[in-house]
């Protein structure tokens, strides 16, 4: 059996649309359209999306970005490769999840700072995609660890590293 490359998506807009998957591997397609279909459709999105950010919205994610430069500065984190919008969402991800996870095991005593710096900081540098930080969102902090690892020696967390 082919797995397909046309999906047809039931949006939660209550919405149906057929979308093109070809482009995504095969073991993605149908974790992709499951996703979609917790999304509204494209018009949906843009509908209820398209007006300019607020100015009281903008305030708040330059704060969230200086407090995130503050932490990447301190850890020594890079850059990461993207869009100026995707850097700016995946930056504040990865400074969320750092910092939790330095809550759930530094600050809580189970590990010191030494282990923070090479379990978590040290692989954490070396994944230099915005993608590999928005992809991986969703997870409970306790699979970080191993996600670091993992994302540390793949190539959707290092695709433009030298």
């Amino acid at each position: 059996m082919s797995i397909p490359t046309t999906w047809t998506i039931d949006y939660s807009c209550g919405h149906t649309g057929d979308i093109d998957l070809s482009k995504k591997r095969v073991d993605q397609r149908a974790g992709y359209a499951k996703w979609l279909e917790q999304r509204d459709c494209f018009e949906c999105y843009k509908q209820k999306n398209g007006k300019k950010e607020s100015a009281e919205r903008a305030k708040e994610r330059a704060v969230e970005l200086e407090k995130v430069g503050t932490w990447e500065e301190r850890s020594g984190l890079e850059d990461l490769d993207g869009s100026d919008k995707q850097q700016a969402w995946a930056r504040v991800i990865r400074g969320d999840i750092l910092a939790g996870l330095y809550d759930l095991y530094v600050e809580s005593g189970e590990h010191d700072e030494e282990w923070f710096e090479s379990k978590i900081l040290t692989p954490a540098r070396m994944i230099a995609t915005c993608r590999w930080w928005i992809d991986n969102r969703d997870f409970e902090l306790p699979a970080f660890p191993e996600l670091l690892i993992a994302g540390a020696d793949s190539e959707d967390g290092n695709e433009n590293v030298a």
